[in-house]
Parts: C-alpha cells; sequence; structure tokens
C-alpha cells in the first residue's frame, strides 16, 4: 500500500473492479426484453358488446333433444340425414321414415320450419346423396349384367374433407352413436338394389364382386374376383412344363424363333388345363397354383398333384365340374389327365403352396466306371456357399477368366500342331516321340484309366440302405440362377422295389422307388452333382451314374 492511499481509497478501488467483474450480471436492473417494441394499445371501439360475436350455436343441445331436433331441420338436414342423426329411430324403421316422422313433428310444433328445406336445399351431412341412390343402385345392377354373382360387397369412396366435414357436424349435433355417413349411404344404396334384384346376396366379407362407390363423380369401379378350381392332374408325357415358359431369346414379346408365340414349349400343365375353359367360364386369363413341381423331363403319376387353376374375372361360376374335367381331358389326348376336380377358395391357394408333402419316386440310372478325379470330387468336403448380393437382374457378370474351362470329350487332333499334340502327350503321361500321325494315333487310343466297376449286389446293398439317410444338398448348378445358394437338409424316408440290371458292355442299370421329405433334389441324390448333394449313390458304390428317367409316383397329402 502506498503512503497516498488510504485504505477506504483501496476498499472503494475494489468494489469497482467488482462491479465490472460480472459484466452486469446480477447487480443491474437491465432487462433483456428493454429492446422489444411496445405492443400498440388495442383501443375499444365506442358502444362495443362482446356478446354480438355470440352465434348462440354453443347453447344448441344436440339431437334428441326438442331443440336438438329443431335445429338440424332448421339447417336443412334431409329426411335421411335426420332419421340417422336425430336419434329416434325405431326397430324395423329406415332412416327415411324416421326422418319424415320428425320432420312432422317439429313442424306441428314451429309451422315456420315447414319451409326449412326449400329454404335450404342442398344437405349440411350429406350434400344431398342419399336422393341419388336409386341411381347408384341401377350403375351397380347395370354393371354386373349378366355375370354370376352369388356374393356381393358394396363399399364407398369419399373425399377427405367431406367425410371429416359430416364427422363433425354429426359429433356436434347428432344424438350419440349415430351411423357414419358412408355406413348409412351404402346400405341405402344395397336396400335399393334389393328392388332391383331381389335374388342379390349382399356380404361384408369374401365377396365375388366389390362394387365400389365413388361419391365425387357419382360412378361406380367393379372389383371382379377370381374363381378358384381345384384338382389333381397326372402327366403322361415327359417334354411338359408346369407352367407357360417364356421364350428365352424375346422374354414372351414374339420373335422368329418362337413363331410369334412368345413360348419356349407350346404346350404346358398349364395351358391343358387352362386354355379349354376360359370360353366357358368367360375369362380373360388364368393362373396355375401347384403342390410344387417336376421337371420338365418327369413324368407325374400315381393320384396326380394337387393344383389349383384360377380363373380371373369370370362371367359365369356356377359350372358343372364334371364338365369341367370332360373337357380339359378331351383336349389333352392322354397327355394329361386331371381327377378331383372342386369349386375352391383362395385360401386353399395358400394351403397348396405351403404344404410340404412327402413324394414318392421311381428312378432308373446308368453305372458306368469312373475316374479318381471325378470320385474325389465326389467325396470332397462340401465349401459353404458364400453370401451373394449379385442375384437377380443385377447379377454379377463373370469374368471370362472366371469361367469354368471344359475339356471337350472328342477333339480333332489332325487340327492341332506337332508342338500341341507333344505337350498333350506329355501332359497324359505318353511318349512323345514320332510323326504327327503317330501322336495323334497315340492320343486317340489313350483313355484315362477308370476305377473297377462296383458288384452288383453292393449296388442294391447301397440303394437298400439309402433308406433313413439325411442328405446335404446344395442348391444344384442347374437352378442355382434362379434359387438361394444354400445347403439343405433332406431325408429318404424310404427305399423299395430295388433291381439292377447288368449289360455286355459290363455297365449296370439300377432301378429302384424311394420315399422323400419335400424339396428333395431326387436327381442329384443319384449323380451327386460334382459334389454338391452328399452322400449320393454315386459316391457310395464308387461309379459314375447318370439318370435315364424319372418319375412321380405319389404325391402324399390330401
Amino acid at each position: 500500500m502506498s503512503e497516498k492511499e488510504t485504505p477506504d481509497e483501496t476498499k472503494d478501488d475494489n468494489e469497482d473492479w467488482m462491479s465490472y467483474a460480472n459484466a452486469g450480471f446480477g447487480t443491474t436492473d437491465y432487462s433483456l426484453w428493454d429492446d422489444e417494441a411496445e405492443a400498440a394499445l388495442v383501443m375499444d371501439e365506442p358502444d362495443f358488446d362482446d356478446t354480438q360475436l355470440v352465434t348462440g350455436e354453443e347453447e344448441i343441445p344436440a339431437a334428441p333433444r326438442p331443440a336438438g331436433l329443431k335445429h338440424l331441420v332448421r339447417i336443412g338436414a334431409c329426411n335421411h340425414c335426420l332419421g340417422r342423426v336425430g336419434g329416434k329411430k325405431k326397430f324395423g324403421q329406415s332412416n327415411l321414415e324416421s326422418g319424415i316422422e320428425i320432420r312432422v313433428a317439429i313442424t306441428e310444433i314451429d309451422s315456420t320450419m315447414s319451409e326449412a328445406r326449400q329454404n335450404k336445399p342442398l344437405c349440411p351431412f350429406c350434400e344431398n346423396l342419399f336422393e341419388e341412390a336409386p341411381l347408384l343402385a341401377e350403375i351397380i345392377n347395370d354393371s354386373i349384367g349378366e355375370r354370376e354373382c352369388d356374393r356381393l360387397q358394396l363399399g364407398a369412396r369419399f373425399p377427405k374433407d367431406q367425410a371429416e366435414a359430416e364427422d363433425h357436424l354429426r359429433k356436434r349435433y347428432g344424438a350419440g352413436g349415430s351411423a357414419p355417413l358412408k355406413t348409412a349411404l351404402v346400405d341405402e344404396v344395397a336396400s335399393q338394389l334389393k328392388i332391383l334384384n331381389p335374388q342379390t346376396r349382399l356380404v361384408i366379407d369374401k365377396p365375388e364382386i366389390l362394387a365400389l362407390i365413388d361419391v365425387l363423380t357419382l360412378t361406380v369401379d367393379l372389383d371382379i374376383r377370381s374363381h378358384y378350381i381345384y384338382g389333381r392332374y397326372l402327366k403322361h408325357e415327359r417334354g411338359i412344363p408346369q407352367t407357360r415358359w417364356p421364350c428365352r431369346a424375346c422374354k414372351g414379346r414374339g420373335c422368329r424363333k418362337c413363331d410369334q408365340t412368345g413360348l419356349q414349349y407350346l404346350t404346358s400343365v398349364q395351358g391343358y388345363i387352362g386354355d379349354p375353359i376360359l370360353e366357358l367360364y368367360g375369362s380373360s386369363e388364368h393362373a396355375f397354383h401347384g403342390m410344387g413341381r417336376e421337371d420338365i423331363d418327369v413324368r407325374c403319376l400315381g393320384r396326380g398333384r394337387p393344383f389349383v387353376i384360377e380363373m380371373k374375372k369370370p362371367v359365369k361360376r356356377n359350372v358343372d365340374v364334371e364338365k369341367i374335367m370332360k373337357i380339359i381331358n378331351d383336349a389333352a389326348e392322354g397327355s394329361l389327365e386331371v381327377t378331383s376336380m372342386r369349386h375352391s377358395t383362395r385360401s386353399e391357394v395358400v394351403r397348396v403352396k405351403d404344404t410340404p408333402a412327402e413324394k414318392s419316386y421311381r428312378i432308373e440310372y446308368l453305372i458306368e466306371p469312373i475316374t479318381q478325379d471325378n470320385l474325389d470330387e465326389l467325396t470332397q468336403v462340401m465349401e459353404i456357399p458364400k453370401e451373394t448380393r449379385h442375384r437377380g437382374r443385377r447379377q454379377r457378370k463373370i469374368h471370362p477368366n472366371e469361367r469354368k474351362i471344359q475339356e471337350p470329350e472328342e477333339v480333332d487332333y489332325s487340327n492341332l500342331k506337332k508342338t500341341e499334340l507333344v505337350e498333350l502327350c506329355a501332359q497324359k503321361g505318353l511318349a512323345k516321340s514320332g510323326t504327327k500321325d503317330v501322336l495323334i494315333a497315340r492320343l486317340s487310343e489313350f483313355k484315362i484309366p477308370t476305377l473297377p466297376m462296383p458288384d452288383p449286389d453292393f449296388v442294391v446293398e447301397i440303394m437298400t440302405k439309402l433308406q433313413g439317410c439325411t442328405l446335404a444338398q446344395r442348391t444344384p448348378e442347374r437352378v442355382a440362377h434362379r434359387r438361394a445358394d444354400k445347403i439343405r437338409k433332406r431325408t429318404v424316408i424310404e427305399t423299395s422295389e430295388v433291381s439292377i440290371l447288368i449289360h455286355d458292355d459290363g455297365t449296370m442299370t439300377g432301378i429302384f422307388s424311394l420315399r422323400c421329405e419335400s424339396g428333395t433334389y431326387v436327381k442329384e441324390t443319384v449323380h451327386g452333382d460334382s459334389g454338391r448333394t452328399q452322400p449320393s449313390i454315386a459316391s457310395l458304390i464308387g461309379a459314375k451314374c447318370t439318370v435315364k428317367w424319372l418319375d412321380v409316383a405319389d404325391i402324399h397329402a390330401d
């Protein structure tokens, strides 16, 4: 402390410093709202009365009180809406009858209400839509025309603002529990439709035809539901696909390769069944739903494969199924046969598609010698499929270097140079000396050594013991382009009728029947699919197996 400064002066300086140190917070009377402009004072007009803006609607009670009913008449409600929201409707009475009764009662009390409807001709609730109910019923009846319909459902489509406005008025002035406008209008159109066509059967679910009313344009849209027929088909000829197969070249558009048909195969199970009855039902097209499918070169015998044929937008529905079966079988001319047909529903389509039915097969295959390399491929450890994100239309294009190079079975060695022939001889372990003709003869006579053929009794034993075996089947290469690449577990439930034939050239033919779990790849169970199915008959007997034919003997369902 300097000699010139007194203690009181030092104390005052400290206090002044503190007043600036807090930046004015807490010690000042500064207000954050001082910069806000002052709101202009609203001057009341002379002789201003707050009650002048009151409409009196706040005091109006809701129906069915007399004052509420009188207000409904005053604002121009039509007789249908009076009966609908008035809350005076009696048992067995229509909205129109109840509305007329309410209007008469109000008019007797106040005669000035007799002209309320003339003064306000537009109903605030329905906008006079109920007056159009007879017209809408007539439009629906004419739209259906000659179509057979045992179950008709009505619906209505309202603008959102109209529905909200009606809902507000009904809840404010109508009686509690009053029917909405949409429900009441549909009921009125239904009653008018009953007058036009007493045989009409109206339902609230699972209709054959849904008539949707557009109240904005006063038009009707018909949603014609499909008709379904259940049955079983037996395919007696090979080379027939189950469903229509679009042409690979034009994708179904039609080209010279397919004779402008757009089809890879002119016939199909779907075509044999659906095409002959299109005219019978008056349908525009059909769809096929089967309980699984067989390959194009496989017959389907036994009791047949369950299916449901869907006839879209039919005119006729009540068609005799015996007549249907006769028309289909006559048109197929023995290539296909249908049995057990009956009328069905859409829910059965789901059941047929989702039923995991066991199936029995009869198969014949050729047994030939196999090389050690091919046998090692059949018995190698199965690779776990890698997850791919390139399936479908965006499938990744395979680079030329990634493609498998398959050596042709027959090579024209005369077109090769001598140096190339020498290299091939070295690869096969043959002598490399000699002229070009000698090398060609040496290569032509060379055969890759194969393993000895299995004993016939051993083959029979393997086919018999396949019963109860659980197979690990990776998606076969022939269907990998359209199905997920994964490993599936399938069980062989039963094997029977095992036999084997021995040919003069040393090869054999195996024939047997097997019953498998749903989804089993039967051909791959025999030949192994390059190790993608394990175990397989080919890997167990140590021989090359080539499937000659396969038949579906029975489908154990329904």
